[in-house]
């Protein structure tokens, strides 16, 4: 469910952030993480927001990158702007659309439409500065032996991995959550997805590690998080709580556990927030920073 924030929330929440920013940023210099804070601008803002307006906020909130999922041209000319006045930098988009998220590799005679959906997904990502696209490789196909699905997921990346190259850009597969009730994606563990991008073994395919559907499928988080990172598996992390896919420290997941093992691991990418609030926007992108800072 989206969260509905009001005109007036957003100024009278936004009263209370340049002091605990000053103290934010003061920290920040002293004991800087080497990982950089993306701020997803879908889930947390409101849906009638322009979303160049959305990145103006990030900017102001103190942020230097943030990610979006899908926008028309138009949106996208007045988001590139945005970009362009503050200097925040893109980190990520949606990749795949309803090819990936359904038939994509895992269904014989597919692989053209998913590649198809992937090179256009690229160019946008190039267009905003090599962004990551995040990608998915389709529903497990009930009719189809698995190693014939695998294969498949392993070429069709490989060959998505060249497309990606040639634009300058990383490809990171996201291990997505199924519902009950639903066919479960091909790759919804990190279990199950690190030893295909290792076979895979294409400098410009990754894994995006999304604790909160990673925290859903199979859990050790932590421990997957450490053998991904000292693989050279992962290229985006993404954090929100479980349950209710917000900021930390609203659910069960132990961040500030997190955010030292990346510090610890010298995790040097984005970590991106596609994550909801339980109040303001400014409330979590500063929740965020302090927790991201202080651990």
């Amino acid at each position: 469910m989206r969260t509905r924030i009001s005109r007036r929330a957003l100024i009278v929440s936004g009263a209370a952030i340049p002091l605990t920013l000053d103290k934010s940023l003061s920290a920040a210099a002293v004991n800087p993480p080497p990982y950089t804070v993306s701020i997803n601008i879908e889930i947390m803002f409101p849906r009638t927001m322009p979303k160049a307006q959305r990145i103006e906020i990030v900017a102001a909130q103190g942020f230097k990158a943030y990610s979006f999922w899908s926008a028309t041209e138009e949106e996208q000319d007045g988001m590139l702007k945005a970009q362009e006045r503050t200097g925040v930098r893109c980190a990520s988009i949606s990749g795949t659309a309803s090819v990936g998220s359904s038939t994509g590799l895992t269904k014989p005679g597919q692989e053209k439409a998913y590649l198809d959906e992937v090179t256009a997904r690229i160019k946008i990502a190039s267009r905003f500065g090599g962004a990551q696209p995040i990608i998915f490789v389709g529903k497990t196909q009930p009719d189809v032996p698995w190693e014939t699905q695998r294969t498949q997921i392993v070429s069709g990346l490989r060959k998505a991995g060249e497309i990606a190259k040639e634009r300058g850009v990383t490809l990171v597969m996201e291990p997505l959550s199924t519902r009950t009730g639903q066919t479960r994606m091909a790759l919804d563990t990190a279990a199950v997805a690190f030893p295909v991008i290792d076979e895979v073994a294409h400098p410009n395919v990754k894994i995006c590690f999304d604790m909160y559907h990673l925290q859903l499928m199979e859990g050790n988080i932590s421990t997957h998080l450490r053998d991904g990172l000292s693989k050279g598996w992962i290229g985006l992390v993404q954090i929100g709580e479980v349950p209710g896919r917000k900021e930390p420290g609203t659910g069960e997941i132990d961040y500030a556990y997190i955010f030292r093992t990346l510090r610890e691991m010298n995790y040097k990418g984005y970590v991106d927030t596609e994550m909801g609030t339980s109040s303001t926007p400014e409330a979590a992108m500063e929740l965020t920073r302090k927790m991201s800072l202080e651990n």
